[in-house]
């Protein structure tokens, strides 16, 4: 860059002169001062225009010809437009990051010349700047096409005279080219072209024998790019039609086999065969599976229970004993089905017994036995049958607490055939919408292809039902299945603890267990409709009309928010509420739920939340093992992917205490969807549980929590300030900062709004309405709920959740001077270096205790609290180090470790 006329100062000529680059577009300044005087100024708008034109001079015969103009910056003009020779306007489209772009497909010899490249400024629409681009053909080098990606092969049939849809390459093409080869040549060379269309020029090119085609209207636009055919055809229509699409000289195939069938009176009989084959084979297999339970109970009936029950030389065939145990000699006169015989004939007394109970009530009547069967088509699948620890070894098991239901052969396949069909339900949910755009836009869902489909569906559910009612059959055929079912239906119609402790020794479907509360038995039903109360974010203060203005400015962003967390958002949030997750973790749920029941003699439950949703529950009772925790109640609060089975419950269950257990709704056995509303509707049913059934006061209750289980935690304390204290592990503060975390930059806004509006896990402004001990337990090693990384212990959102407690309950304490060694503090990564902090302040024990016992004795005892008013800095400061101490430890560990129970300890009180 210099000066145009060097002689500037007598001339008083300021030009400038240099050559731009593209970088240097933009605004210029150029102002003119004298002595601190500005005699001028003026703003000049560089504007670069850049054109390329691809492929290079000279151009191959048959290419696509791209002529790309733009400018920097993009707000210098208004529009361009390119003209070809002739003065004739070609198509231009503007393309972002790229240009305005005008293209000449197939390119011929008569496409040589000058074209002009317009620009109209933004300033002056008056004003028009041309610039001239030679275009040259090179009639001797054509361009070949090599790169062709062909899509996969459709082979499918029509109606002659129905309309049916070509299907086309789903790229944005130049133009399209349809060949067909007709079903009586074989030859490939021998393709004919039926169709071309260029959107560029245009221009459509029709043969005789396109006379039956068109280009598909909506979702397809020809013009811009998306192409698809619409064929009527005749019977001799039939053949293998290809569709090319052509972006920039790349070619992208698509090949259809269309079989064209003559039209009938009747169409839909033939589609209908599979259906109505297989109720054919369906109808006899089930009548005949009836037929055969019917005359089996008669034969019961009839011939006595002898047939059933063989006794020889004194030893009893043990026909309810699990194959495991089978190799092991039972008791002589014993019968293993919970029986208890006392001689020959109290034998054939207590199974007429069972058979009464089980619906036989009439034993000549096959009636019973049909709704017998039909209980156990409908029935729940059998997991695990338990033995608590107070129950008799004498029934059979000789000292095992517990053993896998084992199925007899129909049930175990017939169970793993409706197993993998629901799971690839599963599956199919969750990839619906990607499969509904596919077979959209391969054209298969139109009347012509719903139809067929829907019979196979249908076919493919019969099919299921059958092997429903053949896995009913393998239960029926199962005496532990038979008396479990029993019992089920027993304890349904009579809920008495005695019905309930038999069907607590079954580990089964969870939605098919009884309830055993509801939130209506001690509250009002006309409450339960809005749920209990949470904790909203204070509106903004807005005038009527800026109100409604504002609500409509923003409706795509509630509307974007709602998607965003009733889809993937509440899952990523809650991982395991996932279907697929729960069945993967199934058995390691199994074994966690067969320890507590037959370890610990746990009592499974389902509590009935305010807004119905049903809550599984696990409560173990050590208040008649005379430990000392064991009358102090703890109620466990898992993580996003955690379960009672396996989760915190089981730290404070080895420290003796007695511990109540629950799943999020969603979770295991309960149902519903973890949003924060309904987790507090099940933590309020959990603690009315508690209270009103388990006979504890809030007093004796704590409550325990893990990572994001700290927002029910934190809203039990908030609502009932009674309760004796709350340990929190691996908590934080609030989600927002950690939602921001793992989501791009440019998304703030739309997560900011989504949280609060939806996922409002406060948990910080819960936990300050509380008065009572709190304890918070921070993981050094965090990977979770960090900002930055895991050993980045400072950005630990557990810090925050602390310094917002002190800051709220001792605020003359926690001035810039006790937060700042408080940080200081929380900065250390090991014990080590937390003793030096606390020792470089020389903090007294004995005196911050004696100085907060003093206050607590002279004032009301409610936070905040005043202390350390008229105090001096040091004071303050060994009372803040002191009060964070106290309130936090910290274990030096990740984020998913299990807490030691020798790490549980009761929060401090003063």
């Amino acid at each position: 860059m210099r000066l145009t006329d060097p002689n500037f100062q007598d001339t008083g000529v300021f030009s400038l002169g240099f050559l731009p680059k593209v970088e240097d577009g933009g605004l210029y300044l150029c102002l003119i001062k004298q002595q601190e005087r500005k005699l001028k100024e003026r703003i000049i708008l560089l504007a670069i225009l850049t054109v390329n034109v691809i492929p290079a001079a000279p151009i191959p015969h048959q290419s696509t010809l791209q002529l790309v103009a733009s400018v920097i910056p993009n707000f210098a003009i208004t529009k361009i437009i390119w003209v070809a020779p002739g003065s004739v306007s070609i198509r231009s489209e503007k393309i972002l990051n790229i240009g305005t772009v005008a293209k000449l497909p197939q390119v011929q010899n008569s496409d040589n010349g000058a074209y002009v490249c317009m620009v109209h400024p933004w300033s002056n629409s008056s004003a028009l700047f041309n610039f001239n681009v030679d275009v040259t053909v090179d009639a001797d080098k054509v361009a070949s096409f090599t790169n062709i990606k062909h899509g996969p092969m459709i082979s499918t049939a029509t109606q002659a005279q129905t309309s049916f849809p070509l299907t086309c390459p789903t790229v944005q093409g130049d133009y399209v080219l349809l060949y067909w080869l007709p079903p009586d040549i074989k030859e490939n060379s021998s393709m004919r072209l039926l169709y071309q269309y260029d959107r560029w020029r245009g221009s459509t090119l029709r043969t005789e024998q396109s006379k039956r085609l068109q280009l598909s209207g909506p979702p397809y636009d020809a013009e811009a790019g998306s192409f698809s055919f619409l064929l009527t055809p005749g019977l001799k229509d039939g053949g293998l039609y290809v569709c090319k699409v052509s972006l920039n000289d790349n070619i992208f195939s698509q090949r259809t086999l269309l079989s064209v069938l003559k039209e009938s009176g009747s169409v839909t009989t033939p589609s209908l065969l599979p259906f109505l084959s297989a109720l054919l084979l369906l109808v006899p297999l089930v009548a005949a599976a009836v037929g055969v339970l019917l005359w089996r109970q008669k034969h019961i009936s009839d011939r006595g229970i002898e047939q059933s029950l063989s006794v020889h030389s004194g030893e009893a065939e043990n026909i309810y004993e699990n194959p495991d145990d089978i190799r092991q000699p039972p008791p002589q006169g014993s019968v293993y089905m919970d029986l208890k015989p006392r001689g020959g004939d109290d034998v054939y007394k207590e199974l007429e017994r069972f058979l009464v109970s089980a619906g036989f009530r009439n034993r000549r009547s096959g009636r019973m036995a049909g709704w017998m069967w039909l209980r156990c088509v409908l029935g729940p699948h059998l997991q695990r049958i338990h033995r608590s620890p107070d129950q008799s070894r004498l029934e059979g098991r000789s000292g095992r607490r517990g053993w896998n239901y084992q199925p007899r052969s129909v049930e175990k396949h017939t169970d793993s055939i409706l197993g993998w069909a629901s799971t690839l339900w599963s599956l199919s949910y969750y990839s619906s919408p990607l499969l509904l755009c596919y077979l959209y836009r391969k054209g298969y869902i139109c009347s012509s292809k719903l139809v067929p489909v829907s019979q196979y569906v249908g076919t493919m559910l019969v099919c299921l039902l059958g092997v429903a009612c053949l896995r009913g059959w393998g239960r029926w055929k199962n005496s532990e299945y038979l008396q479990f079912i029993s019992i089920l239906e027993e304890t349904k119609k009579n809920h008495t603890p005695a019905n309930k402790k038999k069907l607590k020794g079954y580990d089964f479907d969870f939605s098919h267990w009884p309830s055993d509360f509801s939130w209506t038995e001690v509250s009002s039903p006309k409450l339960s409709k809005a749920g209990v109360s949470l904790l909203k974010p204070e509106p903004r203060l807005r005038g009527a009309a800026d109100s409604v203005l504002n609500s409509v400015r923003t409706l795509p962003c509630h509307i974007i928010s709602f998607l965003i967390s009733h889809s993937f958002g509440r899952r990523m949030l809650y991982p395991g509420s996932v279907g697929l997750l729960q069945k993967a973790m199934r058995p390691m749920l199994q074994q966690g739920q067969a320890r507590l029941i037959e370890e610990f003699d746990g009592q499974r439950n389902k509590l009935v939340a305010c807004d119905g949703n049903e809550i599984d529950t696990m409560f173990v009772d050590r208040r008649r093992d005379g430990g000392q925790h064991g009358q102090t109640l703890v109620i466990c609060c898992e993580g996003n992917a955690g379960f009672y089975e396996v989760g915190c419950m089981n730290t404070p269950l080895e420290g003796g205490y007695s511990v109540l257990g629950w799943n999020h709704p969603g979770f295991g056995g309960s149902t519903g969807v973890p949003f924060p509303q309904n987790e507090a509707n099940a933590m309020d049913v959990v603690i009315q549980y508690a209270i009103h059934k388990l006979g504890f006061q809030l007093t004796d209750i704590v409550v325990y929590a893990w990572s994001i289980g700290g927002f029910t935690a934190s809203w039990a304390v908030m609502s009932y300030p009674e309760i004796q204290s709350l340990v929190l592990d691996a908590s934080f503060d609030d989600l927002l900062p950690l939602a921001l975390k793992v989501m791009p930059d440019s998304w703030r806004p739309l997560v900011q709004h989504t949280v609060r509006q939806y996922m409002n896990l406060n948990n910080a402004d819960q936990l300050l309405k509380y008065q009572g001990p709190v304890l918070l337990i921070r993981r050094t090693r965090d990977e979770i709920i960090t900002t930055t990384r895991p050993d980045d212990i400072m950005s630990n959102r557990g810090n925050d959740l602390l310094l917002k407690l002190l800051q709220f309950r001792y605020p003359k304490i926690m001035t810039d001077e006790g937060i700042r060694v408080v940080r200081q503090w929380l900065g250390a990564s090991s014990q080590l270096e937390e003793a030096s902090v606390y020792s470089g302040y020389e903090v007294d024990d004995d005196w911050c205790v004696s100085v907060l016992q003093s206050y607590q004795a002279d004032r009301d005892v409610l936070f905040p609290w005043s202390v350390g008013e008229d105090m001096t800095l040091e004071g303050r400061r060994q009372l803040a180090l002191f009060l964070a101490r106290k309130y936090m430890r910290n274990f030096e560990t990740t984020h998913c470790t299990p807490l030691p129970a020798a790490e549980f300890h009761s929060p401090w009180r003063l």
